[in-house]
Parts: C-alpha cells; structure tokens; sequence
C-alpha cells in the first residue's frame, strides 16, 4: 500500500480532526481520572509525557479499527452510491486496513498491560463489544431497520472506551460515582448527537438508498431528537463542569453554542435547508469538542 493512498484514504474516512477529537477524548478522561486520584478515590499509577501519548495513539488506533469494521460491512453498499471513494477504487484494500487495524490493537494491549492487568480486562470488553458490533450482534437485517436502535446500539461503544482509559489512571476496576457516569454520559450523548446531525437532510437532499434519520423518523421528528439529544449532552457538561468547580466562562461557552445550534435548528424546522442543516452540524461538532476541552481547562488550571 502506497503511504499516498493511505493518506488520501485517511483524509476521506479517519481525517486528522477525528484523530484529533479521539485525542481530547483520552486525555479528558485521562484529567478526570487523575483529580479522582487526586481526592483520595484512587493512588495513580506513575505516568509520563511518552506514556500518556502511548495511550492517545492507541485510543485513536481503537476508533480506527470501529472506521474498519465499518467498511467491511458496508462495502457493497459504499461500492453502490460511493464508488469514486479511494477504498472503492481499490487504491487502498480491505486486506491492507485489516492489517493495520490488527496492528494497532498490539499497540492498544501493549499499552494497557503497561498500565495494569484491569486497564487489560476493560480493553478486552470493550473489544469484545466491538466485535459484537461488527457481527451486528447476530441480528443486522432487524437492527438495520430500526435506524436510531442501531446507532444507540453502536454508541455504546463510548462508554466503554471510557471506563477502559479510566483504569488506566486508577487501581482496580474503576467504580467511580462521581465523575465516571458523567464522562459515560457525555461520551455517549455527545457521540449520539452528532450521529444525529450527520445523517439528518432536508427532504430534497435526500438520496434513495442512503440511510437517515430524516427518512427514518421524518423530518421534524429527526430534528426534535437531535435537539434533545444535543440539550442532554449540554446538561450532562453543565454537570461535569460544576462538579470540577468550573469558572463561569466555561458555562458562557457550552451556553452560547447551544444556543446557535438551537437557532439553526429553529430555523431549520420553519424551512428546511440542507446548507442550514450542514451548518448545524458542524456547531454539535463544536459542542461535541468544547465539552471535552473545557474540562481539560478545568483539570489542568489552564489560565489560572
């Protein structure tokens, strides 16, 4: 495989922004984890700079191997409404991502045995369920027709990525009740709501064969649960941030956001247009962003 092709393949499908969010994800819950230790919950384990970019490299080498498990399934499909994509052209292959993506789960166990043998357990269940994912837990053609169930299915995902870096940073299986759900509720909700707002059109942008929630649902009911989902994530955060005791900018923030996302999509429900609803988007994808870097303001004392 040309580095070229696998590049143009990662810019299509896995782009540095996603790797870039996979990153603040492990280190947010890496912060949060560190002030439970910090409050007598837990005794950290030694960490360093190379350690700890270990493990973003192997978080990111997890989402990566889901990217794959996506493309094994949809393939036939993608090769249908997708084929000038750079694995459809057969520039990169199916063999080729399989490869790396078994590679990195070596990294992924190489760094939780470093960290201890539960961080090993949580990231052996949290595979798992990936590969249940993959199998389309036995029950594809039913679960493909109820569309919100399959992507709720999938989002499951999050947590468990969660509690696998959690243990990293703390000794036992985690039981944390204080800041565990949260960082479970905001990966989740978070993950949900911009599953929600990629796949939702205005019904002239919609394409015949090509899954939505729009199509699924309807259209006003696809928005309204987007909005819910996006408004659960921003109260989760809220949470988050007044457990961390954050600094009332950080409410601003996560405040002035929803905000225009909510005014997107108060337009949207009036007059449906797929460039509002792109735009839309991309502010759930700040939110989604913003939630996870506030916190790491907050842990770290940025600007204190």
């Amino acid at each position: 495989m040309k580095l070229r092709n696998l590049g143009a393949y990662l810019q299509e499908r896995f782009a540095p922004v996603n790797m870039g969010l996979f990153v603040v994800l492990f280190f947010t819950v890496r912060g949060v984890a560190s002030v439970a230790c910090a409050e007598g919950r837990c005794p950290p384990h030694p960490d360093g700079p190379a350690l700890a970019a270990l493990g973003a490299l192997a978080t990111v080498s997890f989402f990566f191997r889901l990217r794959v498990f996506d493309e094994e399934k949809d393939y036939a499909l993608d090769a249908v409404h997708h084929p000038q994509r750079v694995l459809q052209t057969g520039r990169v292959t199916l063999p080729q991502l399989r490869a790396l993506a078994w590679a990195g789960a070596a990294l992924e166990l190489g760094w939780s045995a470093v960290r201890g043998m539960d961080t090993v357990a949580l990231w052996a269940v949290a595979l798992g369920y990936s590969l249940l994912m993959r199998a389309e837990f036995g029950v594809g053609q039913w679960l493909r027709a109820r569309l919100v169930l399959y992507a709720l299915s999938h989002m499951l995902i999050m947590p468990l990525v969660v509690w696998w870096v959690f243990s990293a940073y703390t000794r036992g299986i985690p039981f944390d009740f204080k800041y565990l759900p949260l960082l479970w509720l905001l990966s989740l909700l978070g993950g949900f709501s911009f599953e929600l707002a990629r796949k939702l059109h205005a019904p002239a942008a919609e394409r015949a064969g090509v899954d939505s929630y729009s199509q699924a649902l309807g259209y006003g009911r696809a928005l309204g649960l987007t909005v819910a989902v996006l408004l659960a994530g921003g109260a989760v955060q809220a949470l988050l941030l007044r457990t961390l005791h954050a600094r009332p900018v950080a409410y601003a923030v996560l405040a002035g956001l929803l905000a225009a996302g909510l005014a997107l999509y108060a337009v949207a429900a009036r007059r449906p247009h797929e460039g509002r609803l792109r735009q839309a988007e991309r502010v759930v994808s700040l939110v989604m962003l913003t939630s996870y870097l506030a916190v790491l303001v907050e842990v770290y004392g940025l600007g204190k």
